[in-house]
């Protein structure tokens, strides 16, 4: 007799194609027959990419589209969290509308009837909880997390759940499956409003960051590929090199340089992590994010991640 207490075996499945009929072929295996994809200005849909892991208690999807798309699925039978990571993003979902893009996240409740999902050059992580979240009697379909603080939450639980799954150990994943699911589960209770009231869509715009830290912020999230120097810190927040360092240290733990190399670390190893490796090298991804010198991207890769990038790029 099977134990039901026990974790699931840890199920990947992958595919990556630019035929549109074998994508939508594939997004109906994943989504249900009632799933459809729907293109802008042609039947031209771009390289698409789709990594599915499934564990006890939730799915996470990865995706990646080079391209503009409505995917249409009939029903969301799951709470599910959508953090987009490039690109934007447009939802429809009952008599609601909401709009995210690079950096932010949407919380999708489980409600009857389609949703959609308009996306253009998007990197996406869709997280689907099985286990149901509180609901008040007039909470949306459609929320933002509470806070800043709280996304911060939200990513970082993500991340850690990801990182696991996509590092290769499928016994300790297998093993800590049923702990991942609680662990998603109660950091998207605490990072978005799910059991209040109409008040809820609205993320909490107590913004605990000094607006200085915040301009430069903002500045930094931009465009992290590009060159960005403590002066220009300095310039966007109106503020002197000074204080901008200041701030980074008191309310970050960090400098404003390590800051930006960590958050070009995370998006290399993103890219690394969906990329076919008939189509980008190391290198490259590396100049990409703004690491000059391949070498010492590659220490710094394996000193912050335990791998090298072609490791990780050879998955």
């Amino acid at each position: 007799m099977t134990n039901p207490n026990r974790p699931l075996p840890l199920a990947r499945s992958e595919f990556s194609d630019d035929d549109p009929r074998r994508i939508r072929e594939q997004l109906q295996a994943v989504y249900g027959h009632g799933t459809h994809v729907d293109c802008t200005g042609g039947q031209n849909l771009g390289r698409y990419r789709h990594v599915r892991h499934s564990a006890t208690g939730f799915d996470v999807d990865q995706t990646d589209h080079s391209g503009e798309a409505t995917l249409t699925i009939a029903e969301i039978g799951y709470d599910t969290l959508i953090w987009v990571h490039a690109g934007t993003l447009v939802v429809r979902l009952q008599d609601e509308v909401g709009a995210a893009s690079r950096g932010e996240m949407r919380l999708l409740r489980a409600a009857s009837g389609p949703v959609s999902l308009q996306t253009v050059d998007s990197r996406l992580t869709i997280v689907h909880l099985r286990s149901a979240l509180p609901r008040g009697s007039s909470s949306p379909v459609l929320l933002g997390p509470r806070s800043p603080d709280a996304a911060a939450l939200v990513e970082r639980t993500v991340t850690y759940a990801t990182e696991l799954m996509n590092h290769g150990d499928t016994a300790m994943a297998e093993t800590l499956s049923d702990s991942l699911a609680r662990l998603l589960r109660d950091a998207v209770v605490a990072g978005f409003a799910c059991g209040s009231g109409n008040d809820a869509a609205t993320p909490d715009s107590t913004d605990p960051l000094p607006a200085t830290l915040r301009a430069a912020l903002t500045y930094i999230e931009a465009d992290i590929s590009r060159r960005i120097s403590l002066a220009d810190l300095a310039r966007e927040a109106y503020a002197t090199p000074r204080t901008v360092q200041y701030l980074f240290r008191r309310y970050l733990d960090t400098t404003p340089t390590a800051y930006v190399r960590e958050l070009r670390l995370a998006a290399a190893r993103q890219e690394l992590l969906m990329a076919d490796r008939s189509e980008t090298t190391v290198g490259a991804t590396a100049s990409r994010w703004g690491f000059g010198h391949t070498g010492r991207f590659a220490v710094l890769y394996r000193e912050t991640y335990g791998e090298s990038p072609h490791q990780t790029l050879a998955r």
